[in-house]
C-alpha cells in the first residue's frame, strides 16, 4: 500500500530523519552496544526509509515508523550475526527488543510531558532552561550572561526543575502515565 502525499516533499522527509536521527541511534545502542556496528544498523536504517519514504503515511507518527524500521535492521544485523556464539536465540532478542519498545515509549510520553510543562513555563524561564541545557555556554558563562552569580543561577534550574517535575507527576497523573 502507497501512499504519496505532495505536501511532503524530500526536504520534509530529510529533515524528519534528520530530527529522529539521535533518538533512533539511541534506540539502535541500546539494542546494538557496540558502537561500530550500531552505526552500520544505523546507516541501513537511513537507507530503508530512504527506499519507503513513498509509503510513509504523514498521518502516521514518524518517530514510531522510523524505529519499526529500527526494529527490523537490529533483528537483520542479529540474524546475520546468529554464527557466533555469544548470541542471543530470536525469542529472547524479541524479549529484549520488545522490553526496550515498551520503555521507549515511556520515555516519549515523558518527553512529551516535559515540552508541554516548558511551554506552560513563563518565557524568561524557558529562556533560562534553553541557556543553561542547550551546551553551548557552560555555567559561568551563562551566569555571567545574566548578570547574576553562579549560585545563583543554579539555585534557579533547581527551582525550575522542581517545578517541571511536579507538573510532569500532576499530568501523567490526570492521563494514568506512570513517570
Amino acid at each position: 500500500m502507497s501512499h504519496t502525499d505532495p505536501t511532503l516533499t524530500d526536504e520534509d522527509f530529510i529533515r524528519l530523519l534528520t530530527t529522529y536521527h539521535g533518538r533512533i541511534l539511541h534506540y539502535v545502542v541500546s539494542l546494538v552496544p557496540n558502537r561500530a556496528q550500531a552505526e552500520d544498523v544505523m546507516q541501513e536504517v537511513s537507507l530503508a526509509l530512504w527506499e519507503k519514504r513513498s509509503q510513509y503515511n504523514p498521518d502516521l507518527n514518524f518517530l514510531t515508523w522510523m524505529r519499526a524500521f529500527a526494529r527490523i535492521q537490529v533483528l537483520t544485523h542479529y540474524r546475520k550475526q546468529s554464527r557466533a556464539p555469544t548470541q542471543l536465540s530470536d525469542e529472547a532478542l524479541q524479549r529484549v527488543v520488545a522490553s526496550i519498545d515498551a520503555q521507549q515509549h515511556m520515555v516519549d510520553d515523558q518527553l512529551t510531558l516535559l515540552r508541554s510543562c516548558l511551554q506552560k513555563l513563563p518565557l524568561p524561564q524557558r529562556d533560562l532552561v534553553s541557556r543553561f541545557y542547550d551546551g553551548r555556554l557552560d555555567v559561568l558563562a551563562v551566569a555571567k550572561e545574566l548578570q547574576i552569580q553562579p549560585n545563583t543561577l543554579y539555585v534557579k534550574i533547581h527551582r525550575i526543575r522542581e517545578r517541571l517535575l511536579s507538573c510532569v507527576q500532576k499530568q501523567s497523573a490526570s492521563i494514568g502515565i506512570l513517570v
